[in-house]
């Protein structure tokens, strides 16, 4: 295109602006909401400005990029694969603008504040400048204040999480070496912990009903009003609770199929113990998917497999996966829960770690975000959202076992079982937040999907952090379904390269596109 205001421009622009306003929020990808854009300099000492006037500022900038946008539509300088750029990257705008001006999330968890201080450590550590760490422990305590500022009207249950994660991210900075930044970093965050012990709060922490309608409508990208969601949910917990009892029946003789879960022996560990069995797990299923035929596979680069750190214990409910932003592709990073896919214990595993891998690494999170990374278009790499990365990542597990990577007798049973949680999931996570039961109630919801009493509580209280995030993995996953049943007649290798292919497009575009590549 000739004009210089084309959408490559406009979100060049865009991303760099962000990328110096924010470096740690466009850096992680914690915060879907923001692209995960990168500087072309990393200035070590810069942390995110999260006053309230930074955030006026960003705001007054975020709108003038939405007029650019705008101004692009009907223009006659875009082709079709322009159009869709611009769908995906005013979505995102928007999304931002909504988040930083209404949703206010960061004024109201001091857990936002503090995964962005544990991110940008953790950005530091584990990069290649040996000066990173110093410069971003050094620059901490005056982050933390700033930010400390921009909070108002904190629930009692958030402070308490910001007050459990401040303690360990305390611990965990000690951890790191007995140097004067690092001493003052670990001060900072205990005068962040004594001043938030004093914070006035609230005792609601939902949203207003308008705002989480807005969150699983638009947000999250899934169209659905809050009442179509959980019908949604509620149709998914029915058809897999069936499917369930019957492939426990077949097993077992019982339809109990938490039972069932419960009794599956955990595999054989190799000499290296969980780690090194995730790890061949994710060789095996790297090769499987090579072997099928699709492209990215063999040439992306390995998965990192760490335990999760315990800066992040505090807010984190799961396994879960970190891509490092970079084209090429620069991998990412696979985190064990303690609770999660190793155990409390870590000597043993689960069988259906199988499909825990599968669904962070290949042909879920890891591989997707390899290849959005790989885009030949970069005003795509950036982007994502939530139904778009957990949907594929559950259907993901859907496709390997079709396409036979999951071979044992009851890896059938598995994969239902955690569409099933996943459902279960969703629903408890949108009953809670449209103050429909309370956290006590939501426990018992997810009691349903085999988790103790004590874990369920555990988790609900996190799930608190992130509105209507969990009912993505199944409402995704069904979004996904959807196209392969219209569209993917040419097999399970092909759908999959015909969406890798594309970035993290809005599904309306998706489906169009899928048509195009994929026409039976």
């Amino acid at each position: 295109m000739e004009n210089n205001r084309s959408i490559q421009v406009i979100a060049s622009d865009l991303y760099n602006c962000l990328a110096r306003r924010f470096p740690v929020c466009c850096f992680s990808d914690e915060f879907y909401y923001f692209p995960q854009a990168l500087s072309a300099e990393t200035d070590w000492t810069a942390w995110d400005d999260l006053s309230p006037e930074g955030v006026r500022d960003a705001l007054s900038v975020l709108r003038k990029f939405r007029l650019d946008l705008e101004g692009l539509q009907g223009s006659g300088w875009e082709d079709d694969g322009d159009r869709r750029t611009r769908r995906l990257l005013s979505r995102h705008v928007d999304v931002l603008m909504e988040q930083l001006e209404d949703m206010k999330l960061f004024s109201s968890k001091p857990t936002f504040i503090l995964t962005v201080a544990s991110a940008g450590l953790l950005q530091a550590l584990q990069s290649q400048d040996e000066h990173a760490l110093g410069a971003r422990l050094s620059a901490l305590p005056g982050f933390l204040q700033g930010a400390f500022e921009s909070l108002d009207k904190v629930p009692v249950l958030f402070r308490d999480l910001g007050l459990e994660m401040a303690e360990d991210i305390r611990k965990w900075i000690a951890t790191l070496g007995d140097v004067r930044p690092m001493s003052q970093a670990a001060e900072s965050v205990d005068l962040f912990s004594k001043k938030l012990a004093r914070i006035p709060t609230t005792d609601r922490f939902q949203l207003d009903p308008d705002q989480l309608e807005r969150i699983v409508c638009h947000h999250s990208g899934s169209g659905f009003t809050v009442a179509e969601a959980l019908a949604e949910l509620e149709d998914e917990e029915r058809e897999t609770g069936s499917l369930l009892a019957r492939e426990s029946r077949n097993l077992a003789g019982s339809e109990d199929f938490n039972e069932l879960f419960g009794a599956l022996k955990p595999d054989p560990l190799p000499e290296g113990g969980p780690i090194r069995l995730l790890f061949l797990e994710t060789a095996r299923l790297k090769e499987h998917c090579a072997d099928l035929g699709i492209r990215e596979a063999s040439r992306a680069p390995d998965v990192d497999i760490r335990r999760l750190p315990h800066s992040l214990a505090a807010i984190r409910a799961a396994d879960s996966y970190n891509a490092r932003p970079g084209n090429p592709s620069g991998g990412g990073t696979f985190y064990i829960f303690a609770g999660g896919t190793l155990g409390r214990s870590a000597l043993s595993v689960h069988p259906s770690y199988r499909m825990t891998v599968a669904h962070e690494t290949y042909p879920g999170h890891h591989l997707l975000d390899t290849c959005r990374w790989n885009h030949p278009d970069p005003v795509r790499r950036p982007l994502e959202y939530p139904l778009f990365y957990e949907g594929w990542a559950c259907f993901g597990e859907d496709l390997m076992l079709q396409s036979g990577a999951f071979d044992r007798a009851y890896d059938r049973f598995l994969v239902t079982w955690r569409r099933y949680r996943h459902a279960v999931r969703g629903r408890t996570d949108l009953l809670l937040h449209s103050g429909r039961v309370d956290l006590e109630t939501a426990a018992v919801h997810l009691s349903q999907a085999g988790l103790t009493r004590v874990r369920a509580i555990e988790t609900v209280r996190k799930y608190a952090l992130q509105p209507a995030y969990q009912m993505c993995y199944s409402i995704g996953r069904r979004g996904f379904q959807s196209l392969f049943r219209s569209t993917g007649g040419e097999g399970v290798p092909n759908f999959i390269n015909a969406v890798l292919s594309e970035g993290e497009l809005l599904f309306q575009d998706l489906e169009h596109v899928l048509k195009q590549k994929l026409s039976t």
